[in-house]
């Protein structure tokens, strides 16, 4: 029997709605919503119980102790509890790895930094976790500078005397790092790659080490942050001789940023920041960057960072993150590959 004329006149509409094409998009249309609706759920209960920040170096030192005074006020900040856990090793990308593979629901963080997050992907073959794939950036929390000091038995004070030096004894001289691939062996490798200079490289385990190792003589340079290097220097057991920084520091308004030796195109102080697994809801990622500001804007903060030689970000913010990424990974990874540093 043939449909009469007016059951008809519906049915290619209805072919149309229900054809595999159509039912595709639906549940795309479907999953998407389902989807916004399930993030939007998790960050209005975020956060319902602790949330750890996973800290890429030992406990003790200036990352730590930023790490911790920035978890004890942006848990108060956002309502809850921030947790510092300590998971030190391979540059910072062991923590990384970790983090990466958790969950996007703001409850599990890391406190990422130059070396984990712009320069590890050029130092090792084989990384187990992608910068700029697996997390979402959430936002700087402070700046450092780093400063090169020389063993006062050297005689060298300043730029000039390590580079004359270093070009009369090629290879002689050489300088402490905490760990093949770290800012503070990049750094040095920048200066002495702008030069010419050839100086080895003597790698350890982590920058205390290294300062220990300078002031008994047994290396003659290393390069460590502010917070490390300046008891040293006011003790007269370390010379300063260049800042690896943007600017000059109070505490050394003698000793010339890396600019200002001659060396250009430095990408500028060095990070440490907060990152979450990719996808994480952009209003946790907000709420975190507001407990971030709410943390700089604490006179008393200010003056437990000062302490430390920590200093606020010009920015805050995911992009404050993603610029200083995008910067540094332009400048390391041609002179990682140029000089051959491999981190494996």
């Amino acid at each position: 029997m043939r449909a009469s004329p007016r059951a008809m006149v519906g049915r290619p509409a209805l072919a149309r709605a229900t054809s595999p094409t159509a039912r595709t998009a639906l549940a795309t249309i479907a999953a998407v919503f389902a989807m916004a609706t399930g993030q939007s759920a998790v960050a209005a209960q975020w956060p319902a119980r602790p949330v750890s920040v996973f800290v890429p170096v030992a406990a003790g030192g200036a990352a730590d102790a930023l790490a911790r005074a920035w978890a004890a006020y942006a848990g108060k900040a956002i309502g809850g509890t921030i947790v510092v856990e300590n998971k030190p090793g391979a540059n910072g990308s062991i923590a990384a790895a970790y983090v990466a593979k958790q969950p996007a629901d703001g409850y599990n963080l890391l406190f990422g930094s130059t070396s984990n997050m712009s320069v590890n992907p050029f130092t090792y073959a084989q990384l187990s976790y992608n910068p700029t794939k697996d997390f979402t950036p959430v936002t700087k929390v402070a700046g450092t500078s780093q400063v090169l000091v020389a063993n006062p038995a050297t005689h060298i004070r300043n730029i000039d005397d390590l580079v004359k030096q270093a070009k009369a004894r090629p290879g002689k001289l050489n300088y402490g790092s905490a760990g093949i691939g770290n800012s503070t062996h990049l750094n040095v490798a920048f200066l002495a790659d702008h030069f010419g200079l050839q100086m080895s490289h003597v790698p350890y385990k982590g920058a205390a080490p290294a300062m220990m190792d300078l002031i008994g003589g047994q290396i003659d340079l290393t390069s460590d942050a502010l917070s490390g290097a300046i008891p040293q220097i006011k003790t007269g057991k370390a010379v300063p001789l260049v800042l690896f920084g943007a600017e000059r520091d109070p505490q050394l308004p003698d000793v010339p940023t890396i600019a200002e030796v001659g060396a250009k195109g430095f990408p500028g102080d060095a990070w440490y920041g907060v990152m979450a697994p990719a996808g994480t809801p952009a209003d946790i990622v907000a709420r975190l960057t507001e407990a971030t500001r709410k943390f700089w804007a604490d006179d008393n903060v200010r003056k437990q960072m000062a302490e430390i030689y920590m200093t606020p970000p010009k920015e805050l913010g995911p992009q404050s993150v993603e610029q200083s990424m995008k910067q540094e990974a332009a400048v390391w990874g041609p002179i990682v590959q140029r000089l051959g540093i491999r981190n494996d």
